[in-house]
């Protein structure tokens, strides 16, 4: 079973198929706020987070919008949400939510104090994680963060096991275990960002996430 996570699987998730039915986004989207809150993914980011308020943030791939709608309830801050599924930005509540594409962001270089992914790389292929983080340290004043899975067997029978007994979602039970599949290991996050040309440090978080920092 170790060998079969060497490397990261090409496994189509099913979010990323943007033809089915809201009622499935709906239920996902609902799980995966309390995902991202119980099991550290809001941590992950806060915790690197500069000092300061009124920070300008943009959550790229923002999904739902709830990791950016936490920040909010904890921060005095700003928060963008950007994502191409419209379906989860009708979901923002106090972030100010933008269609657009992360391989082409709609904004000015140095737009934003803080440029952010929850989640995000895990569902696309290398060369299109360089070119995306390529655009998030174009339009970075100060930091830039990567918060996505670590790829790992425990990692992965642990979220199978909390979808398969807890989960309503059919997207969450097949989606979740593909996402640890299609994660990263430390290295080849800092691959990608010297593929990028950026200067990034990765760090650990629990219980089973990894955290991109880089700064202008």
């Amino acid at each position: 079973m170790w060998s079969s996570f060497a490397q990261r699987a090409d496994i189509p998730e099913l979010m990323d198929d943007l033809t089915r039915p809201d009622a499935e986004f709906s239920v996902a989207y609902r799980e995966l706020e309390t995902i991202n809150r119980r099991l550290g993914g809001v941590r992950a980011i806060e915790r690197f987070l500069p000092e300061g308020a009124n920070l300008l943030i943009l959550d790229v791939g923002a999904g739902a919008c709830d990791v950016g709608e936490a920040l909010l309830q904890k921060r005095r801050c700003h928060v963008v949400t950007l994502d191409l599924n419209i379906r989860g930005l009708k979901l923002a509540k106090r972030s100010w939510p933008v269609a657009g594409d992360a391989l082409q962001l709609p904004f000015e270089d140095r737009r934003f104090d803080v440029v952010m992914a929850s989640l995000f790389f895990h569902h696309l292929k290398n060369p299109d994680c360089v070119r995306v983080l390529q655009e998030m340290w174009r339009i970075a004043a100060r930091r830039v963060l990567v918060n996505d899975l670590h790829r790992h067997p425990i990692a992965y029978l642990s979220i199978a096991g909390l979808a398969a007994a807890f989960s309503n979602s059919a997207m969450v039970q097949h989606d979740g275990p593909a996402s640890v599949r299609r994660a990263f290991r430390p290295s080849e996050l800092l691959e990608i960002a010297r593929q990028a040309r950026v200067p990034a440090r990765v760090y650990r978080s629990f219980p089973y996430r990894l955290v991109l920092v880089a700064d202008k």
